[in-house]
């Protein structure tokens, strides 16, 4: 989750600059450069929103993983089970929402470019594709049903995630 926040923040701090560099204007644009666009400031603003919830997101989620590692050494079964379920619960829902908004900004980033903001040289396709990889190594379906398959039913979730060949037919 913190690679996914990190990628953000670089998506943030690149599409700033390349609207601050940027020459070219669009004929139908609301200003004499990129950088005094209403329309453009609003994509970055966008984009700076998504990338501070993302960031507070990771942050918060941390806060249940330092508890069930204290309730680790703990001598109460119980309250390490509460915390690595709290820990479980709170992490999903993050991965999931953090995925999501960062996912979302290394696409939006091209909405303040126009076509030039697609240049191999720029690369800041990279942004998206580190994100999704980012993001595909924890399954976000499973994230989401787990967390509404707790808020309904009471499911504990899963402590220790595994991938492997399953038994049904391929």
């Amino acid at each position: 989750m913190a690679v996914l926040a990190g990628i953000g923040r670089a998506v943030e701090r690149d599409i700033a600059q390349e609207v601050r560099d940027r020459k070219r204007i669009f004929s139908h644009g609301n200003a004499g450069s990129v950088s005094q666009d209403s329309q453009v400031q609003q994509v970055v603003g966008q984009i700076a929103a998504q990338v501070y919830a993302a960031e507070a997101a990771t942050l918060r989620s941390a806060e249940p993983l330092q508890r069930a590692y204290v309730a680790r050494f703990g001598n109460n079964p119980q309250q390490e089970k509460d915390a690595n379920i709290a820990a479980e619960i709170e992490t999903a829902k993050a991965q999931v929402i953090v995925s999501e908004l960062v996912l979302r900004s290394a696409t939006e980033l091209f909405n303040a470019l126009g076509a030039s903001g697609v240049s191999v040289n720029k690369a800041l396709d990279r942004h998206w594709r580190n994100a999704r990889t980012a993001a595909s190594h924890n399954p976000l379906i499973y994230k989401a049903r787990i967390v509404g398959d707790w808020r309904i039913n009471g499911t504990e979730p899963p402590f220790v995630w595994q991938i492997g060949s399953g038994t049904g037919k391929a």
